[in-house]
């Protein structure tokens, strides 16, 4: 079956001599693996190493056999390349980041066209921003929507948000709480627009610690979570 669709490139292997096993999040197929064969060695076939790094967003045409096999990408070109986060080492530091947090959560095959389309939507913000300190919390909370434990606002006229129910509540600081500063800032975060999410303040200290308790609450709500290799780099390179 022959399937055009757009793209955003997870993650790659390198295999043999001179291929690459590439992993992708697709519109229309979910989740795949493709085999490049000689991809590391051509210059002349119509795919390039370049079009296969972390967030990079694809247009590509696959003739798909769907048969838990690695597929293969009859061709393919760069859909909104990015100006930025090739060049700047924050924003491809967090692009790095997404590639690890992306590659574990992305697993199933069945395809999402929201989630596809909100984070085609993103990184393509990302590329463009001149403040990006606050981007991967947001984007980490929003992801909880897609994956179905995304903190209840319901309950959000509470005090202290419990990472084991995604509920906020009265109970103070029990185990699995979040502070009273911590709640309130997660707070901010579920309900700030994303054109002003640098307007939710905090210093280095504090930034960092917000984003270890995401993904605590990822860890808590998803077994196979595991806490990305890059996070320790993205920690040393937010703003104060």
């Amino acid at each position: 079956m022959l399937v055009r669709t757009p793209a955003i490139v997870l993650s790659t292997i390198k295999y043999a001599e001179a291929d690459l096993i590439a992993r992708l999040y697709t519109r229309e197929l979910g989740a795949q693996s493709y085999i490049l064969k000689g991809i590391r060695k051509s210059r002349k076939g119509k795919l390039r190493s370049a079009f296969f790094q972390p967030l990079v967003q694809l247009e590509m045409e696959t003739q798909h056999r769907g048969k838990g096999q690695l597929e293969y990408i009859k061709e393919a070109r760069v859909h909104s390349p990015y100006q930025q986060i090739p060049m700047d080492m924050v924003k491809s530091s967090i692009a790095l980041f997404f590639s690890e947090v992306l590659s574990q959560i992305l697993t199933e095959l069945q395809p999402d066209p929201d989630l596809f389309d909100y984070l085609s939507t993103v990184f393509q913000y990302l590329d463009q921003a001149d403040q990006v300190a606050n981007f991967s919390i947001k984007v980490l909370v929003d992801i909880t929507a897609f994956l179905g434990f995304h903190p209840d606002v319901e309950s959000s006229d509470k005090t202290y948000f419990n990472l084991l129910d995604g509920k906020f509540d009265q109970n103070g600081l029990q185990p699995h709480h979040l502070s009273e500063q911590e709640s309130r800032l997660l707070k901010q975060f579920i309900g700030t627009k994303f054109d002003v999410i640098e307007q939710i303040k905090m210093n280095r200290e504090m930034r960092t610690r917000m984003l270890g308790l995401v993904i605590d609450y990822f860890q808590v709500h998803l077994q196979i979570f595991k806490k990305p290799n890059s996070l320790s780099i993205l920690k040393q390179l937010f703003d104060a």
